[in-house]
């Protein structure tokens, strides 16, 4: 259906005919930003392997706006086997290189309710303004297995990030 055409139904127990007005269009980002500054010294040290970088890439063509959750296109969060399904791959492919990249920090994944949902680290990729929430959270992983495992932050130049690397 065009958006901007006027829409006329028929109410079946009346026979009145109602006109809706035309739908308004809908504007959002149809891009997300990647972090040059962080990806080029990603790439001089080696950080993300082939696979995890493809990943990475195709899995922010899904992000949502302003909140960087992966999601369909129809807007519901993303699960490994949606993951495979959308970026054609196989399922056991994408749960062990999204578990990687889970490792270094560069996918976040939380629960909430019956949800799991796997968010992609704003050092890395954005769309929109992302939440100042998203930054702790990312932060907060971070410090929690710093605490743990002997890990170190992945220094972008002269900028300290919240991916993870191990020593």
């Amino acid at each position: 259906m065009d958006r901007g055409a006027v829409r006329e139904f028929v109410d079946v127990e009346t026979g009145e005919k109602i006109v809706l007005p035309p739908l308004k269009p809908v504007k959002a980002e149809r891009f997300s930003k990647t972090m040059t500054e962080v990806w080029h010294h990603v790439y001089k040290h080696n950080f993300f392997t082939g696979a995890e970088e493809r990943v990475l890439s195709r899995l922010a063509t899904y992000l949502q706006l302003n909140t960087n959750a992966i999601v369909t296109p129809g807007g519901e969060y993303m699960s490994i086997e949606d993951m495979a399904r959308y970026l054609y791959m196989d399922r056991t492919h994408v749960r062990r290189t999204v578990k990687g990249l889970i490792r270094k920090n560069a996918i976040g994944v939380w629960r909430s309710g019956d949800y799991e949902i796997y968010y992609i680290n704003p050092f890395l990729y954005r769309k929109g303004n992302v939440d100042p929430y998203l930054w702790l959270l990312f932060d907060r992983e971070y410090h929690e297995r710093a605490r743990k495992e002997h890990v170190k932050c992945f220094r972008a130049g002269k900028k300290y990030t919240n991916l993870i690397m191990a020593v």
